[in-house]
Parts: structure tokens; sequence; C-alpha cells
């Protein structure tokens, strides 16, 4: 008798993908997106028009044809067009793909920019994404949620429910023809994580609203605070205390625009000392105060 065990099979437990968002964007040429870093992957497929953006303090040429994939927290500035220039025009999907608490688009390498050379593929994937914004659309209505992206749904019937997991199946499927397309650029292996280090994030992204010191971390591992600086800086390319502070801010600016939790409470949630250390520290690194970053995103989804 053929068996198909899946549970036996680590990946499919620690795999996390959900769909925060799906929009069709068409930009005129004068419009000039800010600085600005989500907590989420962020996935643009171009329909029409180019743009240079500005990512990570990079210049990227962005055209018709193209799939840009922006990992979370990435500063990225979507600069002014020529005058003269057609509207640019592109899908928008904002989403959490994690292994575990990793990123799966720095995992498997995801580049920034890729051309679709292949018009049916093109033209495929597009009309994919069609389907996927109607039918987040039509889950939307039913919740009565439409044109109120302020509201915060906490409760959904069987129904409801139903239609939600739908749509995340259709945007599971959608990301895999993304991978499809992509596979020539991608590694034939994700990158090696030691699984030391990858317990350690597991357990700070658990424990966010702790006061994590080094020692503390060290003492996770039952390893010392040296070793773990040279083996978390060989592993991850940065100390635990950035990769912390990371996981932190992170986690802010998704309470900051997903829910109604004031400053005081998103800064207990996050691990920060106090709400003047939290007001400090997501100014410094996100170059625009807290409060004002809320009233920026909050229910809305510039992609």
């Amino acid at each position: 008798m053929p068996l198909a065990i899946l549970s036996r099979i680590k990946f499919i437990e620690e795999l996390f993908i959900r769909m925060a968002w799906v929009i069709e964007n068409v930009v005129e040429a004068e419009t000039e997106f800010p600085r600005a870093s989500y907590p989420n992957t962020i996935i643009w497929l171009v329909l029409d028009g180019e743009r240079t953006i500005e990512v990570n303090g990079f210049l990227h040429e962005v055209r018709a044809g193209d799939i840009v994939v922006i990992p979370p927290q990435t500063p990225r500035i979507v600069l002014l067009g020529k005058p003269s220039s057609a509207p640019f025009h592109y899908y928008s999907i904002g989403c959490d793909i994690k292994i575990g608490s990793l990123n799966f688009v720095e995992l498997y390498k995801l580049p920034l920019q890729s051309t679709i050379n292949d018009t049916s593929a093109l033209h495929e994937l597009a009309e994919l994404t069609a389907k996927l914004l109607s039918q987040a659309l039509a889950v939307i209505k039913t919740l009565n949620a439409l044109n109120q992206p302020q509201l915060i749904i906490g409760k959904v019937d069987t129904d409801e429910t139903i239609a939600l997991l739908a749509v995340n199946a259709s945007f599971q499927a959608w990301f895999i023809r993304i991978l499809d397309i992509l596979r020539r650029h991608l590694p034939d292996y994700p990158k090696e994580i030691d699984s030391r280090i990858s317990r350690l994030c597991d357990y700070m992204q658990a424990n966010l609203d702790k006061r994590l010191s080094l020692s503390n971390l060290a003492q996770y591992l039952y390893i010392s605070e040296s070793h773990l600086r040279l083996l978390f800086r060989t592993t991850m390319g940065m100390p635990p205390s950035e990769y912390l502070r990371q996981l932190r801010l992170q986690r802010a600016k998704d309470l900051l625009v997903n829910t109604s939790y004031s400053l005081k409470e998103i800064a207990e949630l996050t691990g920060f000392q106090t709400l003047n250390h939290f007001s400090r520290m997501f100014r410094r690194y996100e170059s625009i105060p807290a409060i004002q970053y809320r009233k920026r995103y909050y229910g809305a989804a510039q992609g």
C-alpha cells in the first residue's frame, strides 16, 4: 500500500505562508512614494510603464514584465517618473512567507528584480493575479469591510472561514507559479542555517515581549557569549542584538498598522524598555515617528 506521510517532513511543519494584501496600482509619473519599509515581503508584477526605485540605497530601473521582490524591513523609495512617461501599472502583493522564523526570500535568495521574457507566462501570471484580487475583494465585500481599511475583524463565520482559506490557497498557487518562473534564478538548495541559530531565532521571535540580553541568549544555547557572537555573525551576517532589534521593529510596525493597540502597549509587546525608548529607536531606524508611521499606513497598503 503506497503511503504519503508528510508529517515526517519538518519543512512542512515550519512553513508559514499568508497573504496580507493584493492591490492593483496605477501611478502617474508625478507621484513619488517616500522612503518606507514594511514588515511584509512585497512582490510586484509590473504590467506597464517604468519607474526608478531605490532599494537599500541602490537604484533599479523597473519596467513592464518585471517581477520585483522586496524583503521585509527593506527601505525602498519610488522616485518621480519622467513627465512624458506612461503611468506605472503594477500589482502589489504583501505577504508573510517564512521557514520557522526565517524569511523565505532570503533563504532561497529570490532576486530583487527579474524579467519575464515569455509573453505567455507573463499573461498567465497577470490573469492569476487579477483572479486573486477579484477573489480577495469578494471576501472583503462579504465581510462588509470594503473601503473600510481601518476596520479590524476579529471573528468570521464558517462560510467566511472557507472563503478565506480558499483565498490563501489561491495565493499559495500564485506563489508557486512565481517560483516556477524564477526557478532558473534560484539555488538548488536554500541557504544553510546552523540549527542552533535557527532555534535561537525562533526563541527570539516567540519572546519579543521579554528583555533578552546576550547572556540570556547564550544561556539558551548553552554556549559562551563570545561564541554566540561569532556563530551568529558568521551565520546571519550581523550580531544577535541587531537581529533582535530588527525583529522588534518588524513586529512593532505590524502592530502599528494592523491593530488599535496604544504605543505604550506596542512598546511592551515588542520588548522595548519604555515608551520613550521605543519612540527613540523607531524614529532612529525608520526615519519617522511611530505615531506618524501609524497615521500614514494604518489600514493602508501602498506597496
